[in-house]
């Protein structure tokens, strides 16, 4: 009697062994690779990949079983016979297609481990046709024992490939579920082939029709390269399909996705390359602006702003010519670059985007106007840096805003020198909070009455590392007309706030806030949450605010104000007498201060209306109840005219200068104040 499992270590050829396991090894990488593909790819691709992870598969099931079966080197007669073989063949493929289909049908759901059973199984009875094919001169038997060992084990191994795979998130986890495959269909060969007995038996005759096999062989080698194949056009395609991906996404990474156009990413990359390449020639970077677009959007909605901007656009690309780049960096806003030998190329060009933006716009039966803002800067002339270009581009652009008649504007320093510092305040204040640039400092409010000490103005400061010490008047604004100031009064109401919480109750904190900041829809939700935040008593803040705001849009206002009030804050009107109807705002807006403004200070006891408007301003609020602060006091005589006409509160630097944090704390601390002293806090505020 002969065993295989005896013949496994004396009567193999293992180059042939060898061979079956790396093709076993290949084709195990490849169906799986195919099989996690399955499970990651659109609904349009996922049955393609299955069927060729069970192609794959099944292939390489039936080519390590034949393979090996060509290195044994039984001493008997003995041939294959070819339907049990290609049956065997068919049956691997059909059964590693099904495992892998149902495996890939579910999510996380049992079906994963349920199809590598099946694969498994399948792995045995291709092994078990395959051998019914094997004809010998002898009798074949099998050990009971290793032959169920052999198909429990290709089963859970099976189920082990697949679990890695599909539940595995690390590389390991994918390396883990092809080596279960391939020991699998090892385990499952090798202990498949040990349960064999073979008794020779002269009788049996070997019929002629058989393979022999040398024809195996060539057909083994047919379908181990169809393995290899397989394999190489799976790797292709992977590859084709990650680049795919990559430039898919790159391209929605530098596009914007509304117009098609390049977006603001697109820019940063774009121009630093073209203006290396412009070294010894010059380069315009013209800035454009979108007119009326945020009238149309607000008037007729976001679908006619999306009509213009992508008709807009398409017009717009159609008339750009080779090496002209043309890009939208925001809503209405876009950049164009063109190398250039002669101004009247910069102009043409800057023709055609001016025709393409002033177009008539279609959206259904309306029609919509449109206009561009065109502003250009040139390299070398107006700077070196991509940096400098971009923003006198846009100064000129703002230069053109103004003029409103559809002309475009090159930069000229002379004429845009205002504009070229509020344009390095913008940028600088774009920055200047995380750059810990900001700052509050508090200037004393004092009653005049009671002589002491009620709260200090928070006010703000700005450092900027380029321009030095920048003045309020200054850089507010410009925060005002880019939207930045809605950051920063949040940061100034929180920085108050919280300074507040260290000073002893009742001492308040006053905090200007601007008419942008204050119109939007959820400032006084904001207000309660930096409350909440910063633990402050809502009737220790007081928010500040002009008349600029009362007057544009009332309505708004009113009610935006009266959520304030509802939370426990104070209002003030600051500027007192300043604006157009101060009068009539007192009656209609809950105020619950009046702030003079310093302007009829300075001129008490120069101007004889200074004097009227103060006494009338005090004697009104009085008469209404309403608290009178004046601003700006500055002299003694000041302070002893508006206490002889019993003025409530008073600051100016009489009682103190702005002073910082921790001056503002010591102060507060003493919380008093006499006439005697004022001398000395003014001394200590300096």
């Amino acid at each position: 009697m002969l065993t295989v499992l005896n013949c496994l270590v004396v009567e193999h050829d293992y180059r042939f062994v060898g061979a079956a396991l790396l093709i076993c090894s290949i084709g195990s990488m490849v169906s799986m690779r195919l099989f996690s593909r399955a499970r990651n790819v659109s609904r349009a691709k996922h049955a393609a990949f299955v069927f060729m992870a069970g192609v794959a598969g099944g292939m390489t099931i039936w080519t390590t079983h034949f393979l090996a079966m060509l290195g044994f080197i039984p001493n008997v007669e003995h041939g294959f016979e070819p339907n049990f073989t290609v049956l065997s063949l068919a049956l691997a493929i059909v059964t590693s297609l099904a495992g892998f289909m149902i495996a890939a049908s579910g999510e996380r759901g049992p079906s994963i481990e349920l199809g590598g059973g099946v694969i498994g199984m399948g792995i045995a009875l291709m092994h078990f046709t395959g051998m019914r094919g094997f004809v010998v001169a002898g009798t074949v038997s099998y050990d009971p024992g290793l032959v169920t060992f052999s198909i429990v084990a290709g089963a859970l191994l099976g189920m082990v490939a697949t679990n890695r795979v599909a539940r595995g998130e690390t590389r390991r986890s994918q390396i883990a579920g092809i080596a279960a495959l391939i020991l699998g269909i090892g385990m499952m060969h090798f202990s498949a082939m040990g349960a064999v007995q073979i008794t020779p038996d002269p009788r049996v005759a070997v019929p002629g029709q058989l393979m022999s096999d040398s024809v195996l062989a060539l057909l083994v080698v047919a379908v181990t390269i169809l393995v290899v194949v397989l394999g190489a056009v799976t790797h292709l395609a992977e590859e084709q399909s990650e680049q795919d991906a990559v430039a898919h996404y790159r391209h929605l990474a530098m596009h914007d996705p509304l117009t098609g156009l390049p977006n603001r990413a697109a820019v940063r990359d774009e121009l630093p390359l073209r203006l290396k390449k412009a070294a010894g020639t010059s380069l315009a970077i013209i800035a454009v602006d979108l007119n009326r677009f945020k009238e149309i959007n607000d008037v007729y909605g976001h679908a006619a702003g999306d009509a213009v901007l992508t008709q807009t656009t398409a017009r717009m690309r159609a008339a750009l010519v080779a090496g002209e780049f043309f890009a939208r960096i925001g809503g209405d806003e876009f950049i164009a670059v063109k190398s250039f030998s002669r101004d009247n190329e910069v102009e043409e060009f800057a023709a055609r985007i001016a025709d393409a933006f002033s177009r008539p716009n279609e959206l259904g039966k309306a029609s919509f106007s449109t206009s561009a803002s065109i502003g250009i800067a040139v390299h070398p002339k107006d700077g070196d840096s991509i940096d400098e270009l971009t923003m006198r581009a846009d100064l000129a652009m703002y230069r053109s805003k103004k003029l409103q008649d559809g002309s475009w504007c090159w930069y000229d320093a002379d004429a845009d020198e205002d504009g070229r510092r509020r344009g390095q305040i913008a940028i600088g204040l774009r920055s200047a909070i995380t750059e810990g640039a900001l700052r509050l400092v508090f200037q004393p409010q004092i009653s005049m009455k009671q002589r002491r000490l009620l709260g200090f103005e928070a006010l703000l400061r700005w450092t900027s590392p380029q321009l030095g010490e920048v003045s309020p008047a200054d850089f507010i604004p410009v925060a005002e007309q880019t939207g930045i100031i809605v950051d920063i009064g949040d940061w100034v109401l929180r920085q108050a706030c919280r300074e507040a919480t260290q000073w002893p109750a009742p001492t308040g904190v006053a905090v200007n806030v601007s008419p942008v900041q204050l119109m939007r829809p959820n400032f006084a939700e904001r207000l309660t949450e930096i409350l909440a935040e910063t633990g402050l008593e809502a009737s220790r803040l007081e928010i500040e605010i002009t008349e600029t705001i009362l007057i544009e849009n009332p309505g708004q206002a009113l009610l935006v104000l009266r959520k304030i009030k509802a939370l426990g804050v104070r209002v003030a009107m600051d500027d007192f007498g300043t604006g157009y109807s101060s009068l009539s705002t007192l009656f209609s807006f809950p105020f619950d201060k009046i702030k003079v403004d310093r302007t009829f200070l300075n001129a008490l006891g120069r101007q004889a209306q200074a004097t009227s408007v103060i006494e009338t301003v005090i004697e009104l609020g009085h008469k209404l109840s309403i608290p009178v602060l004046a601003e700006g006091v500055e002299t003694d005589f000041q302070a002893a005219f508006l206490k002889d006409r019993r003025c409530d509160e008073a600051q100016g630097f009489l009682y103190g200068r702005p002073v910082d944090s921790s001056t503002a704390h010591a102060l507060a601390l003493s919380g008093t104040w006499q006439e005697d002293d004022a001398e000395a806090l003014a001394k200590l505020t300096a």
